[in-house]
């Protein structure tokens, strides 16, 4: 099912989602943490931390929800983005953490 259309309303559920663990970690998401010094736990300190939620255009989607960049703090208190799609299934809201990337 579709995602949210607009970033205010994103970033609400992607935080929702993550802190009730309702999230997916895509297998290209753990390649670039790896390649990139990054760890799940970064991605839930960025979106915890969120400043700006974008959309994401050119994201490949997996579930029919709608993509976003979500941008905050990493554990190492650098700026950093993760990329999210977000959607609902017969659960409720969830998300895939799709990349992640410096700000």
């Amino acid at each position: 099912m579709p995602g949210p259309t607009n970033a205010a309303d994103a970033l609400t559920w992607i935080q929702e989602a993550i802190a009730a663990g309702r999230y997916i970690i895509d297998a290209h998401f753990e390649k670039r943490a790896k390649a990139r010094s990054f760890s799940v736990n970064d991605a839930k300190k960025i979106i915890g931390t969120a400043t700006a939620c974008d959309v994401y255009p050119d994201a490949t989607l997996l579930a029919g929800g709608t993509a976003w960049r979500v941008t905050g703090t990493a554990l190492d208190a650098t700026t950093a983005k993760v990329g999210v799609e977000a959607y609902k299934d017969h659960l409720g809201k969830q998300i895939i953490l799709i990349t992640i990337m410096d700000g």
